[in-house]
């Protein structure tokens, strides 16, 4: 017997999940990854991650993203 409803077994799990990790990866001059960080919810980098809810999520990525630029690659997993 199955308890899911058809809906939530259409519903992706990855758009469905209200809390998410933002990765930071820190690439070199040539674009080749030295490391991954993360972001917390006061938007500081950390080397452990933190589960951030989705909404201020999108947000922190995108501002981290604008200031770390093209050293950077900022991801919401």
């Amino acid at each position: 017997m199955s308890f899911a409803s058809p809906a939530m077994a259409a519903t992706p799990l990855s758009r469905s999940c209200p809390i998410r990790i933002i990765s930071v990866h820190i690439l070199d001059a040539a674009g080749q990854l030295l490391r991954v960080l993360f972001l917390d919810r006061e938007g500081h980098i950390s080397a452990q991650p933190h589960y951030v809810p989705r909404e201020q999520a999108l947000i922190l990525a995108a501002n981290q993203q604008r200031v770390l630029g093209p050293q950077a690659e900022v991801r919401v997993l």
